[in-house]
């Protein structure tokens, strides 16, 4: 079975304290890390193998380390409505 690629939705901003904010389409801001701003941005288009595996490539983390958190990640962006 193919792997459904990810859409994200929503933007990212910076508030006047530096703090990073994504803001979905409904206009509900989430203050995130720059880790969480990162995946969110190379999610546009890849499926969350591709995802898993580019964040794998750029940390010192090995693959079977980060899937679990960054899957549990991605279904918390997905239910935020900050990916599809």
């Amino acid at each position: 079975m193919e792997e459904v690629r990810l859409k994200r939705r929503g933007n990212l901003f910076k508030d006047e304290d530096g703090t990073l904010v994504l803001v979905n389409d409904d206009n509900e801001a989430y203050k995130v890390d720059e880790v969480v701003a990162y995946i969110w941005s190379i999610c546009d288009g890849k499926t969350e193998t591709e995802v898993i595996n580019e964040f794998a490539s750029i940390s010192e983390t090995g693959i079977e380390e980060i899937k679990d958190p960054l899957l549990d990640l991605l279904k918390r962006l997905r239910a935020a409505a900050l990916i599809e």
